[in-house]
């Protein structure tokens, strides 16, 4: 029997962060292995600037390809309505892509743990995983009112890195391209 942990999110794009927290979580839990699952049709995020699914996963393959106890998958990036997390790991748990485990951990960052309760069936995921909370904020975490919530902190340095910040760099570096390539008068 296995721990395995899970890593849901939009990844857009997969960063740094995202690995560097996923391999800290990995070696404080002792974890056999971190699976990154990206999300399809985010329910809770904006679709503007997302990149298509399928370019995410590919990301995160390449990311992740030189981390031996890192893997991919592609369960929800082809749905073409909204995935749900509890729904995710249900279907996981009575499938055959994961190894038999003893307990599943979700990863999840500190801003979207402090909103769990807003999540679809949130009391009936809290009852099928362990939630190992990645520090994004220098205040005190805020667990949710959940009944059965099980959770834990990752210890580690604060990431000052988003894909937001990345989104935004990428869109002044191709504006400044632009104006590059303009014409110059005489």
């Amino acid at each position: 029997m296995k721990k395995i942990g899970l890593f849901g999110g939009t990844f857009n794009p997969v960063h740094i962060g995202h690995i560097t927290m996923a391999e800290a979580a990995r070696k404080e839990y002792k974890l056999s292995c971190v699976y990154f699952i990206p999300c399809g049709v985010p329910p809770h995020k904006s679709k503007t600037n997302l990149l298509p699914a399928e370019t995410r996963f590919e990301l995160i393959k390449s990311a992740i390809k030189q981390k031996k106890y890192f893997k991919a998958l592609d369960v929800e990036i082809n749905k073409k309505k909204p995935c749900y997390t509890v729904d995710t790991v249900k279907k996981l748990i009575i499938s055959n892509l994961l190894p038999p485990v003893s307990q599943l951990y979700f990863l999840i960052g500190q801003d979207e743990f402090e909103n769990l309760h807003t999540w679809r069936n949130a009391k009936e995921l809290v009852k099928l995983v362990t939630f190992l909370v990645l520090p994004r904020y220098a205040h005190k975490i805020k667990p949710p009112k959940i009944k059965d919530l099980q959770w834990s902190l990752v210890h580690t340095k604060l990431i000052s890195i988003s894909s937001t910040e990345i989104r935004k760099e990428i869109k002044k570096t191709i504006a400044l391209l632009k104006l590059k390539d303009m014409p110059q008068s005489p």
